[in-house]
């Protein structure tokens, strides 16, 4: 038997896929685009996302929580408290990298 080149460890295990499974669905990109000013509270990250409803939004979350790209921080005052997500400084260095999905989404749009 005649082998080949060996396969590419690109081919392997894409690194690419990776990523898009870190941000894929309806939501994640948005709950990400949302967050770019800075901290967000709960509630207002909601408002900003028609749609989409609470379990929905704490379930993705909670998943980008744990993939390390967003921190929750509570805060009490009185019997209040407030839930505010923000990027961590890992899930910052993603930015780019929708960004540039953003600039190729636009540029295929255009063409077609």
């Amino acid at each position: 038997m005649v082998s080949g080149p060996e396969p590419d460890a690109k081919m392997l295990h894409c690194p690419a896929l990776v990523t898009i499974r870190l941000i894929a669905g309806k939501w994640k990109t948005r709950i990400l685009w949302a967050l770019r000013p800075g901290p967000v509270a709960f509630n207002a990250l909601q408002r900003q996302l028609p749609g989409i409803s609470a379990k929905m939004l704490i379930e993705h979350l909670r998943q980008l929580e744990t993939d390390g790209l967003v921190i929750r921080t509570g805060a009490r005052r009185g019997k209040v408290e407030t839930v505010t997500y923000a990027y961590s400084d890992y899930g910052r260095t993603l930015i780019p990298v929708l960004d540039r999905l953003g600039d190729w989404g636009l540029a295929h749009e255009e063409r077609n």
